[in-house]
């Protein structure tokens, strides 16, 4: 006879421990969270293979990891996926507040806010249930249609959020790094093209033979797409066809630059000069500042002085640190010569995180409305490349990706320098 209030316990091969339950719902938001890994990973290899791998790697513990807790769950594989995911998400974070984790973080590369939130979000819950799993001890029992009931609400939940985070994946933006100060700092959103629809067939056939490795000389692309966060330094198209005078004086600032920057191809020479890296060290394009010679522009000196550009551009390969660019960099607002007419445009970037000295820290956008302490989000000065290394576009291209930065970069004989 059952007394009144005497609880009904149901038969124990009906009943399944509360943990078990527990830990399916738990594997199932990491197989979501490796599946968003798996996602952005193609891309964050073709922006910087260090922190693609990582991802990677990542993608596939995290796999493993919930299907061997599900087979055969342990208390030291609790453990480990607790530290795992707790080691994953600490990455994330410190990535979102510095723009710096595993090298330079390529931000926005095929996830958007909502993505990258949600991932986090499945780890953190993770890690929260595997550390209550391990302390908890427990030993409640269950009706065993909760073993099935809870994983498949979790799962249809997940799905839903996940399908979502990928649905709305940045469009475009694995091409949204560059090799400007902008490059690998993550600029996130849609690609812009740059139209001109004006240029003759003439301006498009130029072809302007240097004695720089970069090669000749041609117009820039019409179609060309900018990362988000650029933009050129002049609201109105560049279309006409540069004279000839125009077009002498482009190759002779592309071979002066080459000739004068030729002895930076030393590392250490230009950092003895005075340059120092004004974005972190290690990534796949780094860009190198020197005060001095920024400090003599910005007091009206030269703009375009070939003996002493403000910036040095250097690319990180498998054979060391080679030259890429020199840059010149304008005061804001000061003058941004064109001697080779509309083959010799400037840029600027809206989203850069910049110290008081133009160091580039990180980026605002999507999921990342703030910069970092010590630095905030303003209009860089107008700035300028002279490529060195065989990019598309040639040595007066706007911009290049970083990937195809470096690809450039491995193609030419350069002395034996560290990493910059």
């Amino acid at each position: 006879m059952t007394h009144v209030g005497e609880e009904i316990r149901p038969p124990e091969d009906e009943t399944v421990p509360l943990g078990r339950v527990v830990v399916y719902c738990v594997a199932i938001m990491i197989i979501a969270a490796a599946i968003i890994h798996f996602a952005v990973a193609a891309k964050y290899v073709e922006q910087y293979w260090l922190f693609g791998a990582s991802t990677l790697v990542v993608a596939w513990l995290q796999a493993l990891w919930a299907i061997a807790v599900i087979a055969r769950p342990s208390r030291a594989l609790l453990v480990g996926g607790g530290c795992l995911n707790a080691v994953v998400l600490a990455g994330y974070i410190l990535t979102l507040t510095t723009g710096d984790a595993v090298g330079r973080a390529p931000n926005a590369a095929g996830l958007s806010g909502f993505g990258d939130g949600l991932c986090a979000a499945l780890e953190a819950i993770a890690v929260a249930g595997c550390a209550w799993l391990v302390m908890a001890k427990v030993r409640h029992r269950v009706r065993r249609r909760r073993l099935i009931m809870a994983p498949a609400a979790t799962g249809g939940v997940t799905a839903v959020l996940l399908s979502t985070a990928l649905a709305v994946a940045s469009p475009g933006s694995a091409a949204s790094t560059t090799g400007s100060p902008a490059a690998g700092t993550g600029s996130a959103g849609t690609g812009s093209a740059m139209h001109m629809p004006g240029m003759s067939a003439s301006a498009m056939a130029i072809k302007l033979p240097t004695t720089s490795p970069a090669g000749d000389i041609t117009m820039p692309d019409p179609n060309m797409q900018m990362a988000a966060g650029m933009k050129m330094a002049s609201s109105a198209p560049c279309v006409a066809t540069p004279t000839a005078q125009q077009q002498r004086a482009a190759v002779t600032l592309v071979d002066t630059s080459w000739k004068d920057s030729e002895k930076y191809q030393s590392l250490a020479a230009a950092k003895a000069t005075g340059y120092r890296p004004i974005t972190p060290t290690g990534a796949p394009v780094v860009h190198y500042l020197n005060p001095s010679y920024y400090r003599a522009t910005l007091t009206g000196g030269s703009v375009l002085d070939t003996t002493d550009p403000q910036s040095l551009v250097y690319a990180n390969t498998p054979k060391g640190a080679v030259l890429v660019a020199a840059m010149y960099i304008t005061s804001p607002g000061g003058p941004t010569p064109q001697p080779g007419g509309c083959l010799t445009q400037w840029h600027v970037h809206t989203n850069l995180c910049l110290t008081s000295g133009l160091g580039v820290v990180g980026a605002v956008g999507p999921g990342r409305p703030t910069c970092p302490a010590g630095s905030e989000n303003r209009v860089t000065p107008p700035m300028i490349h002279v490529w060195f290394v065989p990019i598309p576009g040639g040595p007066t291209a706007v911009d290049a990706p970083d990937p195809q930065v470096v690809q450039a970069a491995e193609q030419v004989a350069a002395p034996r320098n560290g990493t910059a």
